[in-house]
């Protein structure tokens, strides 16, 4: 009896340790993601295969939109608006007086429209492949219910760990 009373203790400390570290894991990405907000980097899921290989669909594009517009260079990958809300991630292949020339690496002739200081939004820093599904998803009616119930499932299991240490002590 003791013996199972040991394992008991030793499993529901394992749970509460893998809890914390946890809890512990989402509070610092939650930190993270909110200083780079504030210094203008932005996340955006790609949707379409015209970046490929160099940006796969379902990657999540690191965005500075802080980028100055005129130290774009050629090669750069850069966030701009094509019409009124499509962001669009593209290659700049050549920069002309008038604006930036812009391509997709997959496609197979230039955009017909320039990039301008007016449509310009960013230069892409980096890219997370696979990201941007769950990007997409929780931007959905289902994929918010569920990140709220998954949220709010983890708050309640921490509470319940919590509750059960404190009538230990006593």
């Amino acid at each position: 009896m003791m013996e199972e009373k040991k394992q008991g203790l030793s499993l529901m400390s394992i749970i509460r340790r893998i809890y914390d570290i946890i809890a512990t894991l989402i509070i610092a990405l939650a930190a993270i993601v909110a200083v780079l907000w504030i210094c203008g980097i932005r996340p955006y899921a790609v949707i379409s295969g015209s970046m490929e290989p160099a940006i796969h669909v379902g990657s999540v594009c690191i965005v500075d939109q802080h980028a100055s517009f005129k130290d774009v260079a050629k090669n750069d990958i850069i966030a701009f608006k094509a019409g009124s809300d499509t962001l669009v991630t593209h290659r700049a292949v050549s920069i002309t007086p008038d604006g930036i020339v812009t391509k997709g690496d997959a496609n197979n002739t230039e955009d017909s429209a320039l990039v301008t200081d007016e449509n310009f939004v960013g230069r892409t820093v980096f890219s997370i492949p696979k990201i941007g599904y769950i990007i997409r998803f929780v931007h959905t009616r289902r994929g918010l219910i569920t990140a709220a119930a998954v949220l709010a499932a983890f708050i309640l299991f921490g509470a319940a760990v919590s509750e059960k240490k404190e009538k230990k002590k006593k």
